[in-house]
């Protein structure tokens, strides 16, 4: 049987010769021999295709390659495209990834269908000429799991085959916490070694692991959607998760939030700092994958920077605002301590004030030379177990910006930003200013409660 030479020098099969060619062995029976081989050439020969597009029959569906679009946050346009494989039945129902591989019970057999998948990607990807985006897409679990020597030859021979430039290949790895660190380092570096990114998928709060980052060093991590999801619900997770951000950026790695779904969960995304986004809220799932992003969204993201924008500007002015109702009585304070007014006289109108915590008195190395003077709200609600904690005399506070901040700004009153005090262990920010007490320079500080709900 002689194959057609289809265009971008493919080769195919007429669909009714196709049929004919298959394996009908009934349901719940081992498949073998899904298709006309298992080797590149043969899997090749089994692809139909029209209009274009590349698709492959398995039993009454058709299998072929669906692609999400992939956005960049800041240069606000399509930077690649994930490659979905779904089935589609004649009367329109489809079927996921998962459900094909499930559907298939011999391990060879979902090789052989794994192959056929990153092939029809491949091929797809290919015939949208697309030089300038990532195409991502994942490796069989067989590659990772249960094999001492991960062996990705396949894919080399298959980059090699079709010519795909493995530079706009992004492979995504799950970084689990099962005992496979090893084949993990090893899959790693074969696929840098072709020239490959490579990214962490389903980055979890639950099994993150921090330490595997900076020893394994992927290009990117696409965090599970549960995190974006439990931030929109409460502002403590809403904060772990820009921290989580901004850790997974010192680590060397980009960011993606999967599963975007509502301008809400777009803005967080942005807010919090995700290098890329994608999910329905930016479109749905199309079998072509295609270079332009539609000109709605240019001003879609437009939009959004510039709420993005008036969000941080409001955010900073009301942290401004809100802490500037302190600071006249905070330098009043702060200049009676000048004049050798004790600290509990000078700080006992400060501390009448609805907010304030604290106040208390650092050298100029920043180490804490007076006790704490606390508010009577706050003696009444601080926790007795964490009762360690509540005489800080004597310790050195010199990595607080609040310190270094008022020390390189004499006599200029700082705000800090809110953090989480190991004294009374709520969410506060710190006002300091560095002052002349004799012949010595001090830095006065005062923690003042702060609400929930922003984001730094």
């Amino acid at each position: 049987m002689e194959p057609l030479i289809k265009k971008n020098g493919s080769r195919g099969l007429k669909r009714k010769e196709m049929t004919e060619t298959l394996s009908t062995i009934p349901d719940g029976k081992s498949y073998t021999g899904l298709f006309l081989g298992n080797d590149l050439k043969r899997l090749e020969r089994s692809i139909i295709e029209r209009d274009g597009l590349f698709k492959a029959d398995y039993k009454s569906w058709q299998v072929g390659s669906f692609f999400q679009r992939l956005y960049s946050t800041t240069h606000q346009r399509v930077v690649g495209f994930e490659g979905f494989f779904r089935a589609v039945h004649p009367n329109g129902s489809s079927m996921a990834s998962s459900a094909i591989f499930a559907d298939i019970p011999n391990m060879e057999d979902r090789v052989q269908m794994d192959r056929m998948r990153l092939l029809l990607h491949f091929k797809n990807f290919l015939a949208a000429e697309i030089d300038d985006r990532w195409l991502l897409t994942n490796l069989h679990p067989r590659v990772m799991l249960g094999a001492k020597d991960p062996d990705i030859s396949y894919l080399a021979e298959l980059l090699e085959f079709t010519g795909f430039p493995p530079h706009q290949l992004v492979i995504a790895l799950r970084e689990h916490a099962g005992n496979f660190e090893t084949v993990l380092t090893r899959t790693i570096d074969q696929l840098k070694d072709l020239g490959c990114l490579v990214l962490f998928d389903d980055f979890r709060a639950e099994s993150a692991n921090l330490d595997r980052l900076w020893r394994l060093a992927p290009d990117i991590v696409k965090l599970d959607h549960s995190l974006i999801d439990n931030a929109l619900k409460s502002g403590r997770a809403k904060r772990m998760l820009a921290r989580l951000v901004s850790l997974i950026h010192a680590s060397g790695c980009l960011v993606v939030m999967e599963n975007i779904e509502t301008e809400e969960e777009a803005f967080l995304a942005m807010r919090l700092e995700a290098d890329f986004v994608q999910g329905r809220y930016f479109g749905n799932m199309e079998s072509r994958a295609v270079q332009q992003c539609a000109v709605d969204w240019d001003g879609a993201f437009r939009n959004l920077s510039s709420q993005n924008e008036r969000t941080i500007f409001k955010e900073v002015h009301h942290h401004n605002l809100e802490m500037g109702q302190y600071t006249n009585e905070f330098m009043e304070c702060a200049w009676a301590v000048s004049d050798d007014v004790s600290l509990e006289e000078a700080t006992a109108r400060l501390l009448n004030l609805a907010g304030v915590e604290r106040v208390y008195l650092l050298d100029h190395q920043g180490l804490q030379v007076s006790e704490n003077y606390f508010s009577d709200v706050t003696r009444k609600r601080v926790d007795l177990r964490y009762k360690p904690l509540w005489d800080s005399y004597g310790a050195t506070w010199t990595r607080r910006s609040s310190f270094h901040n008022a020390i390189q700004n004499p006599g200029v009153v700082q705000i800090s930003e809110p953090y989480r005090s190991n004294t009374t262990l709520n969410m506060c920010a710190t006002l300091s200013v560095s002052l002349r007490k004799g012949s010595h320079t001090n830095v006065l500080c005062c923690d003042v409660e702060w609400k929930e709900g922003k984001i730094f």
